[in-house]
């Protein structure tokens, strides 16, 4: 290449100097025209209108081009400050969304309360519908029991993946209002993503602290009473519904556009969508096996909990907690942990034993088909695109773990006596690790074999 080719190929030259070709292919929708937010002309400092376009009395242009992606890199290929970062929060709206949502959460737990409870004074002294809302963001609760002879304190978390509903439906129309027509850009919808989350965790952390309950009940007739103190946990208040609220409205906004904009963007749609067909065809899969009268729930010791009214509750649990044993990750039932090894030495039975492999299987299966895809797609000769999906498909199993939870120890189990002491679920860290180098190992297999191709 000589000395004029370079210069008619130059990074700042948009055409060709020989043949007129485009140099630089931009797309032209990820940029736009944009009025100065300044009332004094940045050239002669005259005051200009809102609705001038060049200022009357130098002449000089007040719109400026610039990107939709708000990258926090600029042009000159700075990086941006902090102060900048924050600036592009979009903080009345971000109001507007969690306020709204919140909102429509307290009026679906007091719907929830009024079926559920009813005309139970004694109960309805307890449970009001802001501790309903924060029991449907999987907080852990603190109880304190005191009886004449004795008392008992204990924590408990209730961390049932069905009650996610509420907050997930809460989120809808908030979003559709106030948040789908402002992100024109990946980066900014998770900047506003991550500003509707903190507003809605630090509502929450003030509810929580209001709603502290301490009330004195009456046994019967001539029966000693007894006092109930019941408060959440600050901290799980705060980082769950954090981290609940970001994911919800991330993923719900999450547009085609941001993947030709960010791989980032494009890779994360996929790790969702992975995690939530991998849940339904588990929880599909369970249910047809309960309807064949397999007992997989007696040999995982949860029979005491799978009434015909808790049923869909064990089984929509169980369909997170097994798809993550398909990952490898030790799972803790109560009664023991299943891991790998329970499919070497332990006494299971050989309908669960070809369950347990059966998944593992379709776990494979889904990750190879993953990597098959993210190599169609990329085209990649490098394995970064897998790399940054088993990224984020670890940090959304860690934050399953995190918010499924389930914990009921023997105090508490003793002050509500219609349950017994149990813990599920498996932990967020371990979780990561491990789903993300299986993950990382099945998926790289489908990325260099893609059987599709």
């Amino acid at each position: 290449m000589n000395i004029e080719d370079g210069i008619s190929r130059n990074k700042y030259s948009n055409y060709s100097k020989e043949n007129g070709n485009l140099n630089i292919k931009q797309n032209i929708n990820y940029f736009t025209l944009e009025k100065d937010k300044e009332i004094h002309c940045s050239k002669c400092h005259a005051l200009v209108n809102n609705k001038d376009i060049y200022c009357k009395n130098c002449g000089e242009i007040l719109e400026n081009v610039k990107s939709k992606r708000e990258k926090f890199i600029n042009q000159e290929g700075e990086k941006a400050n902090f102060k900048d970062i924050v600036k592009n929060f979009d903080l009345v709206n971000g109001i507007k969304t969690s306020a709204l949502s919140l909102g429509i959460l307290f009026i679906l737990s007091l719907i929830i309360k009024i079926i559920l409870v009813g005309t139970n004074n004694e109960i309805s002294e307890i449970i009001n519908p802001i501790h309903i809302m924060l029991f449907s963001n999987l907080a852990s609760v603190n109880i304190f029991l005191s009886l004449f002879m004795n008392s008992a304190q204990s924590s408990i978390d209730f961390g049932l993946l069905i009650l996610l509903l509420l907050p997930v439906v809460s989120f809808i129309l908030p979003y559709r209002l106030f948040m789908k027509n402002i992100n024109t850009s990946f980066i900014r919808h998770v900047k506003n993503s991550l500003g509707v989350a903190i507003m809605y965790a630090l509502v929450l952390v003030v509810l929580a602290k209001i709603s502290q309950v301490q009330v004195s009940l009456s046994s019967g007739f001539n029966q000693y009473g007894y006092g109930i103190y019941l408060g959440f946990s600050t901290f799980s208040v705060l980082i769950k519904a954090f981290l609940i609220g970001f994911i919800c409205i991330l993923s719900m906004g999450m547009k085609r556009e941001y993947e030709k904009e960010s791989i980032i963007a494009g890779i994360l749609k996929i790790a969702l969508k992975t995690i939530f067909i991998a849940y339904i065809l588990v929880l599909i899969l369970l249910s047809l096996l309960h309807f064949a009268h397999i007992n997989y729930i007696y040999e995982l010791g949860l029979n005491s909990y799978a009434s015909d009214l808790s049923l869909g509750l064990v089984v929509s649990q169980l369909a997170a907690y097994l798809w993550a044993f398909s990952n490898f990750i030790p799972v803790d039932f109560g009664s023991g942990i299943i891991s790998i090894l329970s499919l070497i030495k332990s006494n299971l039975s050989l309908d669960l034993i070809l369950l347990l492999g059966s998944l593992i299987a379709l776990s494979a299966l889904i990750f190879i088909i993953v990597g098959c895809k993210l190599d169609s797609k990329y085209k990649g000769k490098d394995i970064k695109p897998v790399i940054i999906f088993s990224g984020c498909y670890a940090v959304i199993m860690g934050v399953i773990g995190l918010v499924s939870t389930i914990y009921i120890g023997d105090n508490a189990a003793s002050m509500l006596s219609s349950l017994s002491s149990m813990q599920m679920g498996f932990n967020f860290i371990i979780g990561m690790v491990i789903s993300f180098v299986y993950s990382l190992i099945m998926t790289l297999i489908g990325y260099k074999l893609n059987i599709f191709n």
